[in-house]
Formats: structure tokens, sequence, C-alpha cells
């Protein structure tokens, strides 16, 4: 509702619709408003915004952070080496998942080279948004994957497993490593 009656009020003050640029600027900085009453209404809109207010983003994000750490742990645990996200970026990578693995292991015999975290449910709408801006990306970068959705997903979406997305929400307990199949 803010975003409308910013964009509103720019189109009286200026004429020409304002850009989305513009506009999120301003959402996000409401002292570049030039009416102060209306800048700080549209504060208060964003600071009590329960659904996609600069809180919930902040929680979101740490949730998700914090499940990203504890699959972390669980790959080192079981001894599985990888490379992290930030380490990809390092190295230049723009598109990259949670977890490359250097090895690839094998989960459900499906042969597994990335993992991706997702601290959500994996509802279809979200999911295809998923598939089509990062884990196609990632199946075409390094191969299939796996994506874990830690607060469960629909049965169905997991319809992408002889293509190379393997679904799952929890840490898989059927993993086989190279050093397993050795064995």
């Amino acid at each position: 509702m803010a975003r409308i009656v910013l964009e509103r009020y720019l189109q009286e003050q200026d004429g020409p619709i304002p850009s989305k640029t513009l506009i999120n600027s301003m959402l996000r900085d409401p002292s570049q408003i030039p009416d102060g009453v209306l800048a700080n209404q549209i504060y208060q809109c964003t600071v009590n915004d329960c659904c996609y207010g600069p809180l919930v983003d902040c929680i979101k994000h740490a949730i998700g952070h914090e499940h990203e750490v504890l699959l972390q742990e669980m790959l080192l645990e079981k001894n599985i080496s990888f490379l992290a996200e930030d380490q990809l970026r390092a190295k230049g990578y723009d598109k990259t998942p949670d977890f490359i693995l250097e090895v690839p292991i094998a989960v459900e015999g499906r042969i597994i080279h990335w993992i991706e975290s997702k601290a959500s449910f994996g509802d279809e709408c979200s999911h295809q948004a998923y598939l089509h801006d990062q884990f196609w990306s990632y199946w075409n970068r390094f191969g299939p994957g796996l994506v874990i959705y830690w607060y469960g997903f629909i049965e169905e979406l997991d319809c992408h497993r002889e293509r190379g997305i393997l679904l799952k929400d929890c840490f898989p307990a059927d993993i086989v490593t190279l050093q397993h199949s050795m064995a």
C-alpha cells in the first residue's frame, strides 16, 4: 500500500510514472521523500510490515544462514569435501549454490555435485521461481544437485530427479561417498 501511495504522490508532483529504482530507493530510505508527513508514514508502513518489511527480511536471512551453517556442519561431520558459496564467489562464480562438492556423492542412487539449502517450505510457486532463477543454472554449470527444503515441500514437486534435481526435507542419511564405494 505504501508503494502505491508513494507512486501516486510522485506522479502528482512530477507527472511521469516514477521508476522502480526511485520508488525502491525511497522505500528503503524515506528521508528522500520531500513531504515529511508522507516520509514518516512510509517509514511506519515499512517498519510495521509483518510480511515484507526489513525486520522480516532480517529474520528470514538469519534463519537461512542458520540452516546453511547446520548443513555445513553435517557435511564436515561426514567428511564430505566442499566449497562454500563465499569461496565460489571469491573464485569469480556469479551464480552459485550454497555448496559445491569437490567429490560427488550419491543420494538414493543419484549423483550429487551441489547442495542448496532452503530454510522454507517448498510450495509450487516458490519452487518454480527457484527452478527458473537458480536450480537449472546450477544444473547447467555444475551437473545434478540436491535441494534441501528444511520445512518440507509438496511431494509432487520432486519430479525432476531423472533430470538431475533431487528434493529432500532433511540431510540425507543414505549418502554414498567415493570412500564408501571403494571399501
